[in-house]
């Protein structure tokens, strides 16, 4: 079953709200880049028989100072997406680029006005909720390709809870 993304409705009264959509939004944006890199590190991976964590490691480093557009164009030379999800990934990297470059740029003049604020939050939404869709598609094919190599769900979650133990060893 399908988790439906649910839009958040804003009150749009605060003049800070716009932060904090763009915050949500940008937010997004980079969970999704980590994702495609998820997805390029374990197609890198792939067939590489005896490949060890420190190995894993260096693909992870090796993509340090890349952009998602080069991080994307890894993951699509190795991974056959269908054209409409390619579309969708695309226009994914144009909202993370236009988030980063030229959203306030684009609203200079709207920030001044509550209009023109409603419009810039309406517009981030729609931005999270693709970024949230395709980051969700993304999901699916990292885990897939990571669990071919033998790295299931259930292991990468016993990770995670091992490092937040490491950060947190009280449980605060």
């Amino acid at each position: 079953m399908q988790e439906v993304i649910t839009r958040p409705e804003p009150n749009y009264e605060d003049p800070k709200e716009v932060y904090a959509f763009f915050g949500l939004a940008f937010y997004k944006a980079n969970v999704l880049e980590h994702g495609v890199l998820n997805l390029a590190v374990a197609l890198l991976a792939q067939g590489n028989l005896g490949v060890a964590v420190v190995d894993i490691n260096q693909l992870y480093e090796s993509f340090d100072t890349k952009t998602f557009g080069h991080i994307l164009r890894v993951a699509k030379e190795r991974y056959s997406f269908s054209l409409e999800f390619s579309r969708e990934l695309d226009q994914a990297l144009v909202h993370r680029n236009h988030l980063a470059h030229g959203f306030f740029k684009k609203h200079d003049i709207n920030h001044m006005s509550k209009s023109g604020r409603k419009a810039m939050i309406d517009e981030l939404i729609d931005i999270w909720m693709h970024l949230s869709k395709v980051d969700r598609i993304v999901d699916k094919y990292w885990m897939s390709a990571w669990e071919e190599q033998g790295i299931t769900k259930e292991w990468i979650e016993k990770q995670m809870q091992e490092c937040v133990k490491a950060v947190r060893p009280n449980g605060g």
